[in-house]
């Protein structure tokens, strides 16, 4: 993890997949999914995180 940050929508995390690309994640406060931008975005990606 590179930097997390609060904001008024919830928690924004910056990530560095193994292949160097960097990735951004937002876990909203309510019961709403994850939403990733980046080289690799989708669930079934290698770089995705293991489900909650």
């Amino acid at each position: 993890m590179l930097s997390r940050h609060l904001t008024s929508e919830g928690v924004v995390t910056y990530t560095r997949c193994a292949c160097g690309e960097m990735q951004v994640r937002v876990q909203p406060y309510g019961p709403a999914a994850v939403v990733a931008a980046g080289p690799h975005p989708s669930p079934r990606s290698p770089h995705a995180p293991p489900p909650p």
